[in-house]
């Protein structure tokens, strides 16, 4: 009972900001020129400098494909795909070039759902077991479900704010068949498998596959023209993967259904103009676009990935919560939707930050373990606040960066919302 107590009053809470941040932006600066934005703190930032940083950085972290954009005053104020596609011939990326997003791929799953929800085709708080006939524990792959009666607790929005008390991702021999961890509703559990199950639900209900939904209701509409949950011969030759391992051809080979929780191909540029039309709250209905950004519940785990241990102060300080989509935290400069999308061979993450109406996403692929997202969002955006920590964020950048050391963003002391701008939140470099 606490535990709803806490949730439903941080979500009055939210759904107010959510929806003010929706119809009365921040006021800001005037527009900076093509090329040009301004970090949280205000400080000018070029592509010049930035396209200097992501080079240098890349050559020390061993990244071998890099695409990063920025969002900020209604534009695509940066994009750039760096490095190359191919080893051999040392074919360099280019605007067109894809990559994977692994988990970035659950932030527009759900935006389709969003647009679902509008259409009347799904209801964000409706019992999956109206959804289909027969319903969905009737089929073998939630069968396990049936004789537990809170199956018919879960929604479409606890599914996506990954409440359903799922694991992950169900492994038999290692976790039996799927069960309820906990009372839906009630907790947070990251899960793959609550994506996959609406994901099951909607292509029953609708007759029409992933694929197929998502170009009609996002890619087309928000003008996405390199994107897709499925491989297509038009990415042949222009997709950066693992280059060490080979993996472009397995992907071609097996990438033939599509997969809400990871399977998007697509670049920073697309995914971008994705952020806008969140910023925008575009092609939904304003309560809509509010309920896509606002908080269902807040996080009690102390790592992503560790539900059992209770969170430390710098979840609670934050707000941490999640929302149907989007992972959520309060920070100096207000309220941040973010995800991570993490896989062998690639690190990927995105923050937008409401009120400043500014945002970063970042794709890459990497020879070395950890990854490089921290040091770009400090650079690029001044973002020392993303929850890295509580990710258990391990950085690729190395012992290294003592001799040859990444200009990095000062900040003040307190944020405009009397927030403390700490670096609480860095991550610690590895060896």
């Amino acid at each position: 009972m606490e535990r709803r107590t806490s949730s439903n009053a941080a979500l009055a809470l939210a759904v107010t900001a959510a929806l003010a941040a929706t119809s009365q932006p921040a006021a800001a600066k005037a527009p900076l020129e093509p090329g040009r934005w301004r970090t949280l703190q205000g400080r000018a930032r070029t592509a010049g400098e930035a396209q200097a940083f992501l080079l240098d950085l890349m050559e020390r972290t061993r990244t071998t494909t890099l695409s990063v954009a920025i969002v900020q005053d209604d534009r695509v104020a940066y994009e750039r795909t760096l490095g190359v596609v191919d080893r051999a011939t040392r074919r360099p990326a280019s605007p067109t070039t894809v990559l994977r997003t692994a988990s970035l791929s659950k932030p527009v799953f759900a935006y389709l759902v969003m647009r679902l929800v509008d259409e009347g085709e799904v209801g964000l708080d409706q019992p999956l077991g109206s959804f289909v006939d027969p319903p969905y524990v009737a089929y073998p792959p939630y069968a396990a479900l049936r004789a537990d009666p809170r199956h018919g607790m879960v929604t479409p929005a606890i599914l996506l704010s990954h409440s359903a008390g799922f694991v992950n991702w169900r492994r038999p021999r290692a976790t039996g068949p799927l069960a309820f961890l906990f009372d839906p509703g009630t907790a947070f559990s990251y899960s793959g498998e609550g994506y996959a199950l609406l994901q099951f639900l909607i292509e029953k209900k609708t007759g029409r596959d992933l694929e197929t939904l998502a170009r009609e209701r996002v890619f087309r509409p928000l003008g996405m023209a390199r994107s897709s949950f499925l491989w297509e011969p038009r990415f042949d030759g222009d997709l950066a993967a693992n280059l060490e391992t080979g993996l472009t051809p397995f992907l071609r080979a097996t990438r033939t259904a599509g997969n809400a929780a990871y399977s998007l191909l697509t670049n920073a540029g697309d995914y971008a103009r994705f952020m806008l039309a969140v910023l925008r709250g575009e092609r939904l209905r304003p309560a809509t676009a509010a309920a896509y950004r606002t908080p269902r519940l807040r996080v009690t785990g102390r790592l992503l990935h560790d539900m059992e241990r209770p969170a430390d102060s710098r979840v609670d300080d934050m707000r941490l919560s999640w929302t149907p989509g989007w992972g959520w935290f309060q920070s100096p400069y207000g309220p941040a939707l973010f995800h991570v999308g993490l896989e062998e061979g690639c690190d990927n993450f995105v923050v937008i930050f409401l009120e400043k109406r500014t945002g970063i996403v970042l794709q890459s692929n990497r020879e070395t373990e950890g990854g490089i997202a921290p040091a770009v969002v400090e650079r690029l955006l001044g973002d020392t606040y993303s929850p890295f920590f509580w990710m258990r964020y391990r950085t690729a950048v190395t012992a290294r960066r003592r001799r040859h050391a990444v200009p990095a963003e000062r900040h003040e002391k307190d944020g405009p919302n009397g927030a403390t701008g700490s670096r609480r939140n860095r991550v610690s470099v590895v060896a």
